[in-house]
């Protein structure tokens, strides 16, 4: 199996390409040149081959998929920019995702193309509603899930075997910071909301055996932690907060909806095996980042509590 990983220098591409390599495959990485894509292309040197340009230069992308079995497409704008900049976040989601389809519709092997879209395509989640399903209608509401969506209609009608995964809530450790106006929006959801979390690594797991599952062909598929990762808004929010040793006041959250849901999975581990964390061991990953921060502001939590609402007030 020879492998193309797009964006593989990113947090979930770094983990596709490591997954890649365990599983023995042959693995092809495509990603911007850039001096922090060189150093870590450097570290992974006599054991991928790497190709650094732009996904929206034809002729590199026709050179690059030419002899893949596979492409993992992680390459993709990401809220909030697929909102501030609608025209680049389209150039590179749909315009230049559509190109490197028809190239791989044109190629001589016809690569497996495994497409992560997100579980936010479903649109708001009501409240009561059960887990969602691959069948469930969709209802985009911004730039982000309309590119996907526009991506999974192309899929369907495509020469080429594909496979589209919708993820969940997909964070560890590493990626504590946030801007200004998301962290806003994540506080005015009410608290309640439904949230399925699943662990990058899981993901990574999940989109390298798709690559080479006959059975998973043609199918689109959920990718969630599974029931030990069901929880709410008020869980995922507090979990850093818990790890600073300064929970997150009930008050501070609002009433907003938002689009993320819980999901039925038992289609795609079926398929793909590839549920392997719980959100219990993103907590734990939390509380080990945190640990020397939350030490030094333990002397000043009984100051530090009291003032926390009146600073995310002012956010």
């Amino acid at each position: 199996m020879k492998l193309l990983i797009t964006g593989a220098f990113g947090n979930l591409g770094l983990m596709c390409v490591d997954q890649a390599l365990s599983m023995e495959y042959e693995v092809v990485c495509l990603d911007l040149d850039t001096r922090a894509n060189r150093k870590i292309a450097a570290s992974y040197a006599n054991r991928v081959e790497v190709v650094l340009g732009d996904l929206r230069d034809a002729s590199l992308v026709r050179g690059t998929i030419e002899d893949v079995d596979a492409i993992v497409h992680n390459a993709a704008v990401l809220p909030p920019v697929t909102e501030t900049a609608p025209d680049f976040a389209d150039e590179i989601n749909v315009t230049a995702c559509k190109a490197l389809i028809a190239a791989s519709e044109a190629s001589a092997k016809k690569p497996v193309f495994v497409f992560p879209s997100s579980v936010t395509v479903f649109g708001l989640a009501q409240v009561g509603e059960t887990p969602r399903t691959p069948t469930d209608p969709v209802h985009p509401t911004d730039n982000y899930t309309r590119h996907k969506i526009a991506i999974e209609k192309r899929l369907e009608t495509a020469s080429i075997p594909w496979v589209v995964l919708r993820v969940g809530v997909s964070v560890d450790a590493r990626t504590l910071s946030t801007d200004r106006n998301t962290f806003r929006q994540l506080l005015a959801v009410r608290p309640d909301n439904p949230f399925e979390y699943v662990h990058p690594k899981d993901v990574a797991l999940a989109m390298c055996r798709a690559a080479s599952s006959f059975e998973a062909r043609n199918r689109i598929l959920l990718l969630g932690g599974g029931p030990s990762c069901r929880i709410n808004q008020r869980q995922f929010l507090g979990t850093a907060f818990d790890a600073l040793g300064i929970p997150l006041p009930a008050a501070c959250h609002g009433s907003d909806g938002y689009y993320t849901h819980w999901m039925d999975t038992t289609e795609s581990q079926a398929l793909l095996r590839f549920q392997q964390h719980d959100f219990a061991d993103y907590q734990k990953e939390m509380r080990d980042r945190l640990r020397t921060l939350r030490i030094g502001l333990w002397p000043l939590r009984w100051l530090l509590r009291p003032l926390l609402p009146m600073v995310l007030r002012r956010l």
